[in-house]
């Protein structure tokens, strides 16, 4: 009997042992019911200056928590794709966490260069869409150059909204010179400024706590510089968040305007030639569509096809010059100088009287001149002739 009571107590406690065994090695699963990332603070480097041990994980001098079990990566499983950021855990003191955020995060931009009929009256349109699609106008110029209008435009639309803007955009031109997109994706970025500040927060009110437990000078001044620090980098990381969130939820577009309107000018070197010497003309023109035809009349009978002709003229007189421009797609402009240029001929009467006129009206000069400073030279004159008669005079004694 007793060694049958003794051989069930052994089998009771050995069948407590298995099951003792076998609920130490069961895994402990955690839930966490959250989407988004938890951050804790990264273990700073060993210091004792303060004893102070009341942080619940790690205190700004690298003590960790009374029980000694650093905080578990949260891992987060909804839509891909995944960005992954280190908070703390694991053997080495930190790990990675997986966060996938809700929807991308992506800075679009456009640059666009338009001819359009009127400069002004786009402004305004563009102004008004701009308005319409939810953004607003950062800066506007408008100028005149050789009479035609230029501009330039910069402005924000809602980005869910981007696309109708650039198709607004294109209705207004009747040429588009030049057009890019760009799309910046800056979701990894913001995801870890975002796990960054979380961490920077949570230090911040660790520190807070030591504040609290301080009790010498020297132990307030250091937590004191280490929470001016972290406050100085949660206003940045603030500061460049609330960036991305402006820049991807307000598209930026930048617009270039040139008007169509063809303008042409012209100017001839030299204006004044005798007959027989070539005259360049160089015309200026602006607006259009390139390539353009020429038609020249210079005044004498004769026309010229070229974009910048010489042109000899054979006879003396005044000339009106005209010409004509026609660009790619037809438009048309012209521009005429009036008794532009002046031809004369290699002899004529009139210049040569003239001529004469002048030599002798010059030589008139000369002799009132002259006698003018005879005149004023008198004195010395009359001592000079005295002295040469006084010399003659006793000289004719003499002999």
């Amino acid at each position: 009997m007793k060694k049958l009571v003794l051989g069930l107590t052994l089998i009771i406690l050995f069948a407590g042992t298995l099951a003792a065994c076998g609920e130490a090695e069961a895994p402990v699963t955690r839930v966490i019911p959250t989407t988004t990332p938890t951050a804790y603070p990264a273990p700073a480097e060993e210091s004792s200056s303060l004893g102070l041990d009341k942080s619940p994980f790690s205190d700004i001098f690298g003590r960790n928590d009374s029980s000694g079990a650093p905080p578990e990566p949260v891992i987060i499983t909804s839509a891909p794709p995944p960005v992954t950021v280190t908070v703390p855990g694991g053997d080495s003191g930190y790990s990675s966490a997986v966060v996938i955020p809700s929807e991308r995060m992506v800075i679009r931009s456009a640059y666009l260069a338009l001819v359009v009929d009127d400069v002004g009256a786009s402004m305004v349109q563009i102004t008004s869409l701009a308005d319409a699609y939810g953004g607003y106008v950062v800066n506007s110029d408008i100028r005149e150059d050789k009479n035609r209008l230029y501009a330039s435009i910069s402005f924000r639309v809602d980005s869910g909204r981007f696309n109708e803007a650039l198709q607004a955009l294109r209705s207004l031109a009747v040429d588009i010179r030049s057009e890019s997109t760009s799309g910046e994706d800056v979701t990894e970025e913001y995801v870890d400024l975002e796990a960054k500040l979380r961490t920077l927060e949570a230090s911040e009110a660790q520190l807070l706590e030591l504040m609290k437990q301080a009790g010498t000078v020297e132990e307030i001044l250091e937590v004191q510089r280490e929470l001016t620090r972290t406050r100085g980098e949660i206003e940045q990381i603030k500061g460049r968040m609330q960036y991305l969130e402006q820049s991807a939820s307000l598209a930026y577009i930048n617009v270039s305007l040139e008007q169509s309107k063809l303008v042409v000018e012209f100017f001839a070197e030299p204006r004044t030639v005798k007959e027989g010497r070539e005259v360049q003309f160089i015309p200026t023109v602006s607006g259009g569509f390139s390539p353009y035809s020429y038609e020249w009349d210079f005044g004498d009978g004769e026309t010229s096809t070229e974009g910048a002709p010489a042109h000899t003229y054979h006879d003396d007189g005044t000339y009106t010059v005209l010409l004509k421009i026609k660009d790619d797609e037809g438009n048309t402009a012209e521009y005429e100088r009036k008794e532009y240029i002046t031809v004369l001929s290699g002899w004529q009467a009139g210049n040569t009287a003239s001529s004469a006129w002048n030599g002798l009206a010059a030589f008139g000069r000369f002799l009132v001149d002259l006698f003018i400073w005879l005149g004023y030279m008198s004195p010395i004159w009359i001592i000079i002739l005295v002295i040469l008669y006084f010399t003659w005079w006793r000289h004719r004694k003499k002999s």
